[in-house]
């Protein structure tokens, strides 16, 4: 009898484990060290950073969009710094083709910067039409002002930038981030995930420093004449704008 009764628990735990499914519910079940766990639940094992590491590799891998920093510790049933910490071990291997790109708070994939021309090529996109002095004027103007109305850039560029920003937005590299709370309720401008695709950047912390406009620091140019198309009711060119010229800063030439 007890050895009957040893054969049968020994037959049950053995179909435990290797079902996948409760037939009841329909809810698959995962086997971890002799363990049931039902998906959602915490493992009461602790996951290494490397592997980790491994697991947002899959994530990022399938996710259809570009996933938080949220969902992932979601997912991996993790606290935020925990991400954190993988992402950054993922961003120190420098012998992958892809590099983990951040905007905001979402994080995805982008193939690695010194294979720029290669991928181009590999896509047909070296046939692609390259942005005009203009666009890159007002792109950069964008990236480093953010989030920026039109008036802002106008006042920065003295000339309208309206037919700019529309291609610039065409082409992916900008978008609508919020609106200006003041009169008339403004649009502001923002750089996208493809700027920084487009420029081989990881974050907005990898833009190169601004060099001097006019003989001025350039960020404290691009404020001032920023404040002036804040202050300007008119869509009308604000005199004195400061005018962004290749050699007199490090903004255009540096995202070229």
């Amino acid at each position: 009898m007890t050895s009957s009764r040893n054969d049968s628990t020994t037959i049950a735990e053995t179909s435990m484990r290797d079902a996948s499914t409760d037939h009841h519910s329909g809810v698959p079940i995962i086997v971890q060290d002799e363990q049931l766990v039902l998906p959602g639940t915490k493992s009461s094992h602790s996951i290494s950073v490397p592997e980790l590491a491994e697991l947002l590799e899959a994530f990022l891998l399938v996710a259809n969009e570009p996933p938080t920093i949220d969902d992932l510790a979601k997912g991996a049933g993790v606290e935020r710094d925990q991400i954190e910490l993988a992402l950054l071990l993922l961003n120190e291997d420098e012998q992958r083709g892809w590099v983990v790109q951040r905007h905001g708070e979402r994080v995805q994939f982008a193939t690695a910067p010194r294979f720029a021309e290669r991928v181009r090529t590999f896509l047909g996109l070296d046939r692609e039409s390259r942005l005009s002095s203009a666009a890159l004027e007002t792109l950069a103007i964008v990236a480093y002002q953010q989030p920026a109305t039109r008036a802002e850039i106008d006042a920065i560029r003295g000339v309208d930038s309206s037919g700019v920003l529309a291609t610039l937005h065409s082409r992916g590299l900008i978008e609508p981030v919020s609106r200006l709370q003041t009169v008339g309720n403004p649009i502001q401008y923002g750089t996208t995930s493809d700027f920084l695709k487009h420029f081989g950047l990881r974050s907005l912390a990898e833009l190169p420093a601004l060099g001097q406009i006019e003989g001025r620091d350039g960020r404290e140019a691009l404020d001032a004449a920023a404040e002036t198309g804040r202050s300007s009711p008119k869509d009308d060119v604000p005199e004195g704008a400061v005018k962004l010229a290749p050699e007199g800063t490090a903004t255009v030439t540096n995202l070229t």
